[in-house]
């Protein structure tokens, strides 16, 4: 039961569901994530712990820089979920106008 109840506490969370959204289709380095999310480095950082901790992404080193993309293992019954939340972010203009700031930094490409 905890792992539904740690699951839906980070999702509730505006900037870790618009994390999850722009990882879903994309992989990215932590510098590009923070330039879509106005948080700082540390408060970044934190909430890419908490949604490493919950089994929603995984993180990967290249060189200096750290790569996030969703954990291709995440329980079925929460991939549902979160795919049923991204057709609602779809049409939320606010997080579409965050999205359309995506560039993808040339320097720590994969």
């Amino acid at each position: 039961m905890s792992s539904i109840t740690n699951f839906l506490k980070v999702i509730s969370d505006k900037n870790r569901l618009i994390i999850l959204y722009v990882l879903n289709k994309n992989t990215l380095c932590v510098c590009d994530i923070q330039k879509l999310i106005s948080l700082t480095q540390g408060a970044l950082s934190i909430q890419l712990k908490n949604l490493v901790t919950t089994g929603l992404l995984e993180s990967f080193k290249q060189g200096k820089w750290v790569f996030y993309k969703l954990d291709k293992n995440i329980p079925k019954y929460q991939l549902n979920i979160l795919n049923e939340l991204f057709k609602q972010v779809d049409k939320d203009e606010e997080v579409q106008q965050i999205i359309s700031r995506l560039e993808i930094s040339e320097i720590c490409k994969i």
